[in-house]
């Protein structure tokens, strides 16, 4: 039977369907050997000359190089009045609370009544120095006055007796002539009497007078004293009611203070870890409130777990950056440790120098991430007290929250690889009794 096409065409294009046949050529066998040594040798030299930095990440704050101000209560009280409030910039001297420390019995408040009593004492004096001070003046002038009238008299006296000197010896020579005339009967015993009755009578006024005279002298130096020591004696009065209004004065703060007492801040600063508010009773050193100095050096308090303590330190590189600035648009900031304490801290002074500056609670204190161990306080001492925000210098604030990434120890990539096998040395080792050899 003929057919319009060959057999060897309709059995073509029966396999037709498998596809055509393609022969791939294999590459070299040089290019692929020497491709493979290219990329050992890269991963050898990188191994070798590669190092890896292994850090631990910590976090905290930036407090004063002095440390922190703890302010407590001088004595046991009630909270009266406060005006300390979180995170507050206060000066020094600047008011913080007011404790009430009055006591009450069945009269009523003890300090109060004794304060009564002894503003009443104060007032009392008060008046009499004032009526001593305004009967100074009168009576200074009456001294001068009977001074005056004294002087007076003094020279009327000295005067009549003067006077009397004269007239007294014409007298007597009268007398004498009436005698003298009575004996030789030319006048009569009577007259002669009376002469000398008048002489008798002129002798004793001439005495009294002398006698005045002297007392009028007692008189006028006494007086004269009392006026030279006049204002010496005012002055010691008034010094003395002074004194006595003092005393009570300082009796009256001194039962105030144990009535009410003042809190002020010590220095300047920014307070943090308010506990007391208004109303809440407090005991003898109970804290109040913590004050964080301003004005000092800062530097990084930084908490690390037990598990990496023991390879941080002192003097290793540290990597900053802080909550306030983002460091994806601000940077890294490099430090150093300057202290690593070797006794965990508590885990309220943790959360006290943490979370009280966590920004809106979104930061959680380092106390958050303590482990059973306990953390640790490192010190980092910033490069720089600052930080670059376009392109000006912005220092550095006591409270900031910063994080960090401290660099414990640096090794060549193949030590990193080869380390395991360090470790499982030590532990077989060990096991074995074989004494154990530091890693490279």
């Amino acid at each position: 039977m003929s057919t319009l096409f060959r057999r060897e065409v309709l059995e073509a294009k029966q396999d037709a369907w498998l596809g055509q046949v393609q022969v791939v050529y294999p590459l070299s066998v040089r290019l692929v050997a020497i491709t493979s040594l290219v990329l050992l040798a890269a991963c050898l030299t990188f191994s070798i000359m590669g190092s890896y930095t292994r850090r631990v990440y910590a976090s905290g704050v930036v407090m004063p190089r002095a440390g922190l101000i703890t302010i407590a209560s001088p004595a046991a009280g009630v909270i009266d009045g406060m005006a300390a409030t979180e995170g507050q910039k206060v000066r020094a001297g600047q008011f913080l609370y007011a404790i009430n420390l009055e006591a009450t019995s069945t009269a009523g408040p003890t300090q109060e009544r004794v304060i009564a009593a002894l503003t009443d004492q104060k007032v009392a004096l008060q008046r009499e120095l004032s009526l001593r001070k305004s009967m100074a003046a009168v009576q200074k002038q009456g001294l001068k006055d009977q001074l005056a009238n004294l002087d007076l008299q003094h020279k009327n006296l000295a005067a009549q007796l003067a006077a009397d000197e004269q007239s007294l010896p014409l007298m007597k020579a009268s007398m004498d002539r009436l005698n003298d005339a009575a004996n030789r009967r030319i006048v009569t015993d009577a007259s002669f009497q009376s002469q000398a009755f008048i002489y008798a009578e002129a002798l004793g006024q001439h005495a009294q007078f002398e006698q005045t005279y002297l007392m009028l002298e007692g008189k006028i130096a006494d007086v004269t004293a009392q006026l030279s020591l006049f204002d010496d004696n005012l002055a010691k009065d008034v010094s003395g009611l002074d004194r006595a209004i003092s005393q009570l004065d300082q009796q009256i703060a001194e039962v105030q203070a144990k009535r009410a007492i003042q809190v002020l801040a010590p220095a300047d600063g920014v307070l943090t870890a308010v506990r007391a508010h208004v109303g809440q009773p407090v005991g003898a050193g109970a804290v109040l409130v913590t004050l964080l100095p301003s004005g000092q050096a800062l530097q990084a308090d930084l908490y690390v777990d037990s598990s990496s303590i023991g390879f941080i330190k002192e003097g290793a590189p540290v990597l900053l950056r802080f909550a306030a600035f983002p460091f994806q648009r601000f940077g890294l900031y490099e430090g150093r440790v300057k202290e690593i304490t070797r006794a965990p801290v508590q885990a309220i002074s943790v959360a006290e120098t943490g979370s009280s500056f966590a920004a809106g609670g979104q930061a959680s204190s380092p106390s958050s991430s303590s482990t059973q161990g306990g953390q640790y306080r490192v010190v980092v001492e910033p490069d720089l007290p600052y930080v670059i925000v376009d392109g000006a210098q912005k220092p550095l604030e006591v409270g900031m929250e910063v994080g960090a990434d401290i660099a414990l120890d640096s090794r060549r990539i193949y030590e990193w690889a080869l380390d395991p096998l360090y470790r499982a040395r030590s532990s077989i080792g060990v096991v074995t009794g074989v004494p154990r050899q530091a890693a490279p």
